[in-house]
């Protein structure tokens, strides 16, 4: 027969005694255990048998009171229990301890702790021990809740959920660690952008932009070193920290990580390439906080995005200039609303000098911003600004509320008025019903619509023709006339233009760059565009003539006005009065 077939070695039990019988009370088992191969149990309280679910009669018909078969079901742990047990003894320890899962009858595990003592009693040749066991499940149960409620805690801080890497607050916290252990000008900071990443959610769906956040993380983490980071920052926004290196090293590697993030379309029947920014930022000073480093980062990168560079990869490092003017910018945002309630914003106009009779025909409205602390500040510096954040929608209907009271004075002083165009921006563009504001603007004052021209730019007639087709039409049912500026400064298509019902070709100042008149090619271009205008029923302006000459040959030409220097720069609105109706002149620059 087997051990275990073999019949149940009895030992003498005395009875409770009151030290087991507090020990029950209290809910803890006291056992006594032979020291052989299978800590054979020789005694035990009531609640030793009690905290496992078996009667004494039946624990010992299963398990022939040896802990080892009652183990079989979880052998990892009576492993563990005969390891602590050895190693204490054999280090001539007088006690042990060991926690073990234990299986109550019911199937139910409870995280049982031992405490044992070696004693000199001897059985039957063996050494004894006395084994206290507690039930700890609960608190096991509410240590393990605590943990994982610390490590899901631990997640939401720093843990991204869309890619599972680290998320921004991780990358400040290991990034600003590894910063101020190196040395000035070890590290790199990169802001990387995917540039129209809402096509992906609205071709494909969210669940398609998420996989390829996450396939463009995963990329970008195989090119890292051992002590380099990358994280998803916000929506497609991503920071890295990267070794630094010369310039041409670190933007060659940004472009394999560009191309290897792009080969996915290897194969690809239908191919979707992502248009990749990096803004660099190289790290000299370690002490300066990270947020800060990254905004520069963020400086370089909106520079890239906003210069349009629509390559597959492109890329800027910061410099101090940028961060110049992004704060002009700032300071120019947060001082604009005001500046157009207190009336900072002046109206200059520049007379348009008709080549048949020599007599001002007409005028551009252009805007100047008169700060009270700076002085006059420069379009070039506000205008391309105010073209991102669309504030120059407001500053446009100022103009053209200006032109307006401008052109109601002069009607109601009897003086013979001359037409004003105006510029509108392609922002406007946004509100299918731009116009409304104007024409609510014009109404007020009574000014007759002929009296008004509304400027479009080269730029947005052919950024979306069909569109400008509708928008030509809609500006000549309210009675106003249109012009094409800065025609010839790089978007023209003469084959367009045919279609677009024009009444002003305003030709840019790139036709007048030679300084010689005569040349033979400068002379056929403008003469070719004055005359297709002239077929089509435009009038033309040339814009930037600065010498007597170029008014000479515009003269030839059959050009209609020139506007420029040569006759005079944008001026205070009383001193273009003086000129046009007063039959003074103003000073040429």
């Amino acid at each position: 027969m087997s051990e275990n077939e073999q019949g149940i070695k009895h030992y003498d039990i005395a009875p409770d005694n009151e030290y087991n019988m507090l020990m029950s009370a209290l809910r803890v088992s006291v056992s006594r255990h032979l020291m052989d191969a299978h800590f054979t149990l020789i005694s035990a309280n009531p609640y030793y048998y009690e905290l496992i679910g078996y009667p004494k009669d039946e624990y010992e018909a299963l398990f022939h009171n040896r802990p080892d078969i009652y183990f079989n079901q979880n052998p990892e742990d009576w492993s563990a229990i005969v390891e602590k047990v050895a190693a204490a003894a054999g280090a001539g320890h007088t006690s042990y301890e060991a926690m073990a899962r234990m299986y109550h009858k019911s199937g139910r595990a409870m995280w049982i702790k031992m405490v044992g003592v070696f004693t000199d009693e001897v059985v039957d040749g063996c050494p004894v021990a006395y084994t206290v066991m507690t039930d700890m499940t609960d608190y096991i149960e509410q240590e393990q809740a605590l943990q994982r409620s610390n490590a899901k805690l631990l997640e939401l801080a720093f843990v991204d959920p869309m890619t599972r890497g680290p998320n921004r607050s991780k990358f400040d916290m290991d990034a600003g660690g590894a910063i101020l252990e190196g040395a000035p000008g070890d590290y790199v900071l990169v802001s990387m952008d995917i540039r129209k990443f809402k096509l992906i959610n609205d071709l494909f769906g969210i669940e398609m932009g998420d996989q390829t956040l996450r396939y463009v993380y995963e990329v970008m983490r195989r090119h890292l070193k051992d002590d380099e980071l990358v994280c998803r920052a916000a929506a497609d926004n991503f920071c890295l920290l990267l070794q630094n290196a010369d310039k041409r090293m670190l933007v060659n590697r940004l472009e394999r990580m560009a191309q290897d993030i792009n080969s996915f379309n290897d194969g690809c029947e239908r191919k979707y390439f992502l248009s990749l920014a990096f803004g660099i930022y190289p790290v000299l000073d370690p002490n300066l906080p990270l947020t800060q480093q990254l905004d520069r980062a963020n400086v370089a990168l909106k520079n890239v995005k906003d210069a349009g560079d629509s390559r597959l990869f492109a890329c800027q490092f910061y410099s101090d200039l940028d961060r110049l003017k992004l704060m002009r910018e700032k300071d120019m945002e947060n001082r604009m609303q005001d500046a157009l309630l207190n009336g900072e914003f002046v109206v200059y106009l520049q007379p348009k000098l008709s080549l048949k009779d020599d007599a001002i025909a007409g005028a551009e409205a252009l805007v100047r911003w008169q700060d009270p602390e700076r002085g006059l500040i420069p379009p070039d510096e506000f205008i391309p600004f105010f073209e991102k954040n669309r504030f120059i929608v407001e500053v446009d209907l100022y103009v053209f509320e200006q032109v307006c009271i401008l052109l109601r004075g002069w009607l109601d002083r009897g003086v013979k008025p001359v037409p004003i165009s105006v510029n509108m921006s392609r922002a406007h563009l946004a509100d299918a019903d731009f116009l409304d504001a104007y024409e609510a603007i014009r109404s007020e004052y009574s000014v007759p619509p002929e009296l008004l021209e509304i400027e479009l730019t080269e730029t947005l007639v052919f950024t979306n023709p069909e569109m400008l087709f509708q928008v030509i039409d809609q500006i000549h049912r309210r009675g106003y006339r249109c012009s094409m500026d800065d025609f010839g400064s790089g978007y023209s298509s003469l084959n367009l233009l045919k279609d677009l019902q024009m009444d002003t070709l305003k030709l840019d100042r790139a036709f007048f760059t030679s300084q010689n008149a005569d040349n033979p090619r400068e002379r056929d271009v403008v003469t070719s565009v004055i005359d297709m205008a002239e077929k089509l029923s435009m009038s033309t302006v040339a814009e930037g003539v600065e010498s007597q000459k170029q008014v000479e040959f515009l003269r030839q030409s059959s050009c209609d006005m020139v506007q420029g220097y040569v006759f005079s720069r944008p001026v205070p609105i009383p001193d273009f009065e003086t000129l046009a109706f007063g039959g003074g002149e103003t000073d040429n620059p």
